[in-house]
């Protein structure tokens, strides 16, 4: 299905670097950053606190945590002091606590020279206990997300498959920051690849990519790239680099073989892995690509966790018009939040503000019966029925709900279905029920 999206070359185009953010006078830092992963602080109100310093620490609830021992962090984007734990509205739309810091004192990071470690003098372990304890996370896939070094640690994977731009058509993060930091992600693959002990690598590719020289110039045996046509929406799904792969041929002159059970990332969290353990720097900033028809103009911001939308619209001029949507991590993949007062967290990519002249109706009806859902499903599952049987409270056939496990999660369904249903995020969490049900048995 093809989308009206702008075009994405002609985007691209306009940037040729990032900006930092300014600093706030004051950060809300969520505890939460992964989903389903919860935190819970280790400093208190009035506690003077580092930039980088460990602030909160997971509780390990998560029932896909393996091992208690596995513990993950949040440290503070800031030198401060804790004014207090407070609720806030998160982009996931879900009220959680957050640490509120107020900036003051000298950074151990931000404005300092790096110096940077040779990858060559890094063992396996030694960058899986970095990607543990710097916080990097893996947003490959924005509804799972995860640990890189936890998912290294405990899993075997053969390959890395990186993609280098977005699923979602209307977000150009990915895409961004492959043509920015390119240099900065091949070394981040090259972390990876080391500490997996991978077989091969497979880079993704967009069609246009300008940089393809220099991922060719990666000096590794089994380095493959893919090339892709993005026009399509959503792209780039592990489903069908799977499915692009087979139909490549590339298997045949490589014997390189790709599969759900290898390790799929994107640019985004390769940068973060450049940073975490070749510059030694925690995950306290990213990179969010802030558009919309309300801004004065597009930007790529590196931000620091905590910020609040209100401080970055200040910050880049304000608004040209109100805007009546905003929404985090694109349209097809994304929620829309209703406060300025929502903190920037790890696992956002983007965040668009849009007016009302360009929102279509959004107001959920009943379902039509059109079948577009069942026609376009990747997977060959019926959305529809499913959505009527959880909406209705009814008791799902064993059958028809095990079918729920073969959802990608791609949510087209959501873009073909002329009611509006959300389906996408109904089997979202069927496919959590299931999977709870068959580890409790």
């Amino acid at each position: 299905m093809k989308l009206n999206y702008q075009n994405l070359s002609s985007i691209l185009k306009n940037y040729k670097t990032s900006q930092n953010s300014f600093i706030s006078k004051e950060f809300l830092v969520p505890l939460e950053q992964e989903n389903q992963i919860n935190y819970k602080n280790i400093v208190q109100k009035d506690d003077i606190v580092k930039e980088g310093q460990v602030i909160a620490v997971s509780t390990n609830s998560s029932k896909s945590r393996k091992f208690s021992e596995d513990l993950t962090f949040i440290h503070s984007p800031v030198p401060g002091k804790v004014l207090d734990i407070i609720p806030v509205y998160t982009s996931s739309g879900k009220q959680k606590f957050a640490v509120k810091i107020k900036f003051g004192g000298e950074f151990s990071y931000l404005g300092k020279k790096n110096t940077e470690k040779s990858i060559e003098d890094l063992s396996s372990s030694q960058i899986i206990n970095e990607l543990i304890e710097k916080g990097v996370i893996n947003t490959y896939n924005l509804r799972k997300i995860e640990n890189p070094g936890l998912q290294i640690k405990n899993n075997s994977y053969k390959n890395l498959v990186i993609r280098l731009f977005d699923e979602d058509s209307f977000r150009y993060t990915d895409s961004l920051v492959a043509k920015i930091y390119t240099n900065e992600i091949v070394k981040g693959a090259q972390i990876l690849a080391k500490a997996m002990n991978c077989y091969g690598i497979l880079f993704v590719i967009d069609q246009k990519f300008e940089n393809k020289e220099k991922l060719e110039n990666f000096n590794i045996s089994n380095l493959r790239i893919l090339q892709v046509k993005t026009k399509k929406s959503p792209c780039g799904t592990q489903k069908q680099i799977e499915q692009a792969f087979r139909k490549s041929g590339i298997k045949k002159t490589s014997n390189l073989d790709i599969t759900k059970n290898d390790f799929f990332t994107d640019s985004s969290t390769l940068y973060e892995v450049y940073k975490a353990v070749i510059c030694s720097t925690p995950s306290v900033s990213h990179l969010v690509h802030f558009s919309g028809n309300c801004l004065y103009s597009s930007c790529l911001l590196d931000v620091k966790i905590g910020t609040t939308l209100k401080d970055i619209v200040n910050q880049i001029g304000g608004f040209a018009k109100e805007p009546s949507v905003i929404v985090i991590n694109g349209l097809i993949y994304g929620n829309s939040v209703e406060s300025l007062n929502v903190p920037i967290t790890k696992s956002v990519k983007s965040v668009e503000f849009i007016s009302k002249t360009k929102i279509t109706d959004n107001q959920i009806y009943s379902c039509v019966n059109c079948g577009n859902c069942r026609y376009i499903c990747p997977s060959k599952i019926s959305p529809d029925v499913l959505y009527s049987y959880a909406v209705n409270f009814k008791e799902i056939p064993e059958v028809l709900k095990n079918t729920v496990l073969s959802c990608e999660e791609c949510g087209i369904c959501n873009t073909v279905c002329p009611a509006r249903l959300p389906l996408t995020k109904t089997i979202s969490y069927l496919k959590d029920t299931v999977c709870e049900e068959k580890s409790n048995k």
